[in-house]
């Protein structure tokens, strides 16, 4: 593995848009950017796994091909607090890394999680990986918590979609977030799933809209627009969205990571992800 280098990468959480990291995991390795720190929700929480252990983007890649609502779900119809549980997705996980611990991981590696309990933040960043990330990546509702240390624990998303602070918690001087979607227009609801998802993304969005641009320093936020969350069917051009923002955002990094802020690439590429999210406000 390369040398790592002086940023943390915070990935953000977004159901099958969350192919988007391996774009964006891609254009860092091939230039041999290699996080400090990383720290993931929901679907980044996967993708900071694999990345956190050494896996290749190519490797990472293959090994999620299989994973589906379908393979990621075992229905379980006795609990009172689900329909089901994801553990399919820690399976997945501990077949492909191993049964191992957070710690022991090459770069240090932060999830996020939510106690539903108290609706507190919960920072995993010792114990086993894959019972981890399947808690972070537990949509409450229909998948039944995880407990972990006596506390039940669901998706990351409801507190921190995309975990800028987290990252910098772990020692990061610097954050590279990559956000999935989050200004996307909802869509019309035609059934009690649509209802449920676009309830869960505005109470994600209304968090974490202007706490991103406050708190990263470089932004990555592909253009999603028209890609099923929901279905793997636009895997590939998913994928390559992760990637063409990450080319674009490449120069800001490379000069923030050289510490020539001032009238930089930077603050030009902050400037335009502003306007998309947020519009002119003047």
């Amino acid at each position: 593995m390369a040398e790592r280098a002086e940023f943390g990468l915070a990935l953000g959480g977004g159901f099958i848009h969350g192919l988007a990291h391996i774009g964006v995991l891609g254009v860092l390795e091939e230039q041999d950017l290699v996080p400090g720190w990383l720290a993931g929700t929901s679907a980044g929480a996967i993708a900071a796994a694999f990345a956190a252990f050494g896996v290749s983007v190519a490797e990472t890649e293959a090994a999620l091909q299989e994973l589906t609502w379908g393979t990621m779900t075992r229905t379980r119809l006795r609990s009172r607090y689900g329909f089901a549980t994801n553990e399919g997705l820690e399976d997945l996980l501990i077949r492909s890394l191993g049964d191992v611990r957070i710690e022991d991981s090459k770069i240090p590696l932060g999830i996020v999680a939510t106690d539903i309990n108290t609706g507190n933040r919960v920072l995993l960043e010792r114990g086993p990986l894959a019972k981890a990330v399947r808690a972070s990546s537990c949509v409450p509702g229909l998948y039944v918590p995880v407990e972990i240390d006596g506390r039940l624990l669901v998706d990351g998303a409801l507190v921190e979609n995309v975990p800028c602070r987290a990252v910098r918690e772990m020692g990061a001087p610097l954050v590279v977030a990559v956000s999935l979607g989050f200004a996307l227009p909802y869509q019309a609801v035609q059934s009690w799933r649509h209802v449920a998802q676009n309830a869960f993304d505005i109470a994600v969005n209304s968090q974490m809209r202007f706490e991103i641009l406050a708190e990263a320093d470089v932004l990555v936020d592909p253009d999603l627009d028209g890609l099923s969350k929901m279905s793997a069917k636009d895997r590939d051009a998913i994928i390559e969205a992760g990637r063409q923002r990450a080319e674009q955002a490449l120069p800001a990094l490379q000069e923030l990571l050289k510490k020539e802020r001032e009238g930089s690439a930077v603050a030009r590429w902050m400037s335009a992800v502003k306007e998309r999210l947020v519009g002119d406000r003047d």
